[in-house]
């Protein structure tokens, strides 16, 4: 056995390596925490009725769950309610990358919270919370960075690399594999493979793509079972996207459209927020290039894409990096609906649903209004959820979801 005597200085100076690296990912909390965890907590709550709420609200004010701050017990408790594994995921990797599982430091500003919430009604809670459980997020950050500033200056010297934040909600090798998929699908969407084409060689396409060939196969498997791709002894793999029907029995077709569905959620939760926050920010010469964008697929008769030029933009542009990392990830969870929408795209109404929503995006991006650019977004990506739900219902496949 070996056995590791470390002086107090040591402990110190491993604590100041190990939260320096994460510095840059704590200030960007600050900024996250409006735009994603406030919305996501106040949607929570509002799941609850007023006899649940006070259950719930008891339980957690009163049983200590192994140390766990409060705080934390809240969160996790109200996005539960939503039923969204994506969104409980990504709770759980902020308070991870952000090494505050168990805020100690909370204990009196919570104090004051609880004797407050006691004297409110549901409804009142949840933006009462959102505004104050910030604070308790902000205050623990900003406890945090004074602990680096402390010990960086008493023990460190130079800049240390930074680790960045990254949400994968699958293991690694799932992970690599859906994202390859989601980029196949773009690719195809954007021209790169259009319809009726063949996909390049398993070797081709190991060396463009950098990924091992049994994930590319397994990924083109996972492709053909969305219609997106058809594969032939002998020929090659055949892209047929939007002239397959999807078979709904393939649990790989559930597990993706769950995840869309979640995605969906996700957006329509807080993409007000975070929209108003990036386009807010940007110059005239990228929204100038936004709209260049949707002319273009306009022009293509791509309507679908908007969704995709939307999202790409605000992952280019929003100062916020975890943001940034979140709604690419939301993004590629989105790709499995194209086949969907694709074929949903034959009828009038659906057709129509996006043809408006890039309309009145151009429009107003020809006048630079930013805020024009951003109303009905929310609603946008509930709507599509509801249809999805309810698509999935009708084929028998429970989600949970309310």
């Amino acid at each position: 056995m070996v056995t590791y005597m470390a002086t107090a200085d040591d402990y110190l100076r491993n604590i100041a390596v190990h939260l320096s690296t994460y510095r840059d990912g704590i200030l960007d909390m600050r900024q996250m925490n409006p735009l994603l965890l406030c919305p996501l907590l106040e949607a929570g709550i509002k799941q609850w009725d007023e006899a649940t709420w006070e259950k719930q609200w008891s339980e957690i004010k009163n049983i200590d769950f192994d140390g766990m701050s409060l705080s934390i017990r809240l969160y996790t408790a109200a996005l539960s309610s939503l039923y969204n594994d994506l969104i409980l995921t990504f709770y759980r990797k902020i308070n991870f990358h952000a090494r505050i599982p168990y805020l100690r430091s909370e204990h009196d500003i919570m104090k004051g919270i609880i004797e407050t919430v006691d004297t409110l009604t549901k409804d009142e809670v949840g933006a009462y919370l959102t505004n104050k459980l910030g604070t308790v997020y902000i205050d623990a950050f900003a406890y945090i960075l004074k602990i680096i500033q402390t010990l960086s200056a008493q023990f460190l010297e130079g800049e240390f690399t930074q680790i960045p934040f990254e949400w994968d909600f699958y293991p690694r090798h799932s992970q690599i594999r859906y994202t390859l998929g989601a980029k196949i699908i773009l690719e195809i969407l954007y021209g790169a493979y259009p319809v009726g084409s063949f996909l390049p060689s398993l070797s081709q396409m190991v060396k463009r793509y950098q990924i091992p060939l049994i994930t590319i196969r397994r990924t083109l498997a996972s492709l053909s079972d969305f219609g997106v791709v058809k594969s032939y002894q002998g020929r090659g793999t055949q892209v047929c996207l939007g002239h397959e029907n999807v078979d709904i029995s393939r649990v790989s077709v559930q597990f993706g459209l769950k995840r869309l569905l979640e995605s969906l959620q996700f957006l329509s939760l807080t993409v007000s927020n975070v929209s108003r926050f990036t386009f807010e920010q940007v110059s005239e010469e990228a929204l100038y290039e936004f709209l260049q964008t949707l002319n273009q697929i306009y022009k293509e008769k791509k309507d679908y894409l908007i969704v995709d030029v939307f999202l790409t933009f605000i992952t280019k542009h929003c100062p916020c990096t975890i943001v940034c990392e979140c709604y690419c990830k939301l993004a590629e969870c989105l790709a499995t609906g194209y086949p969907f929408i694709l074929l949903k795209m034959k009828g009038d109404n659906y057709k129509r649903l996006y043809s408006t929503r890039i309309l009145q995006t151009i429009q107003c991006a020809e006048c630079m209004d930013r805020e024009g650019i951003l109303v009905g977004w929310s609603e946008f990506f509930e709507e599509q959820r509801l249809w999805y739900r309810a698509f999935l219902l009708k084929k028998g496949v429970d989600t949970r979801m309310p």
